[in-house]
């Protein structure tokens, strides 16, 4: 009977050290199923990055061509910003809105019932744009700003229907006096 108990006893062991060692495998296999669904998880993620930056990368970019305070309009100043399409898809739709200290608006089209001769729109659109086209920008300023920073926001869709939406920033201020030459006298009144 003593060899019977010992047989047992070491059978009762081997189960018990069989069922941790079950276990063991168990939550190592749970803890390896946990990170390989964050490791597909991850990629997923970086592949929805890689998509998004080269839907971005094949977007419009515009830069700055040209900037000034324009005052031959003696009743406010404004703001003229050249911009350019450098490169990126033909646009059906650029719309532009600007903010800036002293910033009132977009000048709008001519409207006679106004006070300005004209409508002050919170945005405008440009209409189209394709690589290399120029498009100049009015922007009121308030009554006292001469010189200030221009912020533009400009949201572009192409033929496809995809959208983008480009930032520009630009300092304005009045354009200096042509230099006086030899053959370029001014007078006096």
């Amino acid at each position: 009977m003593d060899g019977e108990l010992i047989t047992a006893i070491v059978a009762v062991v081997v189960s018990v050290a069989g069922i941790l060692y079950t276990s063991v495998q168990t939550k190592t296999a749970k803890n390896a199923a946990t990170a390989a669904q964050d490791q597909v998880e991850l990629m997923r993620r970086q592949i929805e990055a890689e998509e998004k930056d080269r839907f971005e990368n094949r977007g419009p970019v515009f830069s700055v061509a040209r900037a000034y305070t324009d005052e031959s309009d003696v009743n406010v100043p404004r703001a003229l910003v050249q911009i350019e399409q450098g490169s990126g898809p033909r646009l059906v739709s650029v719309v532009v809105s600007a903010t800036g200290n002293g910033v009132e608006g977009m000048r709008g089209a001519y409207d006679p019932d106004s006070g300005w001769g004209y409508r002050r729109e919170p945005s405008i659109e440009l209409g189209t744009s394709t690589p290399g086209a120029l498009h100049d920008v009015y922007v009121d300023l308030d009554y006292h700003t001469r010189e200030t920073g221009v912020h533009l926001t400009l949201a572009c869709v192409d033929e496809a229907g995809a959208r983008w939406v480009r930032s520009l920033g630009t300092r304005v201020e009045p354009e200096p006096e042509p230099p006086q030459g030899p053959g370029r006298r001014r007078f006096r009144v």
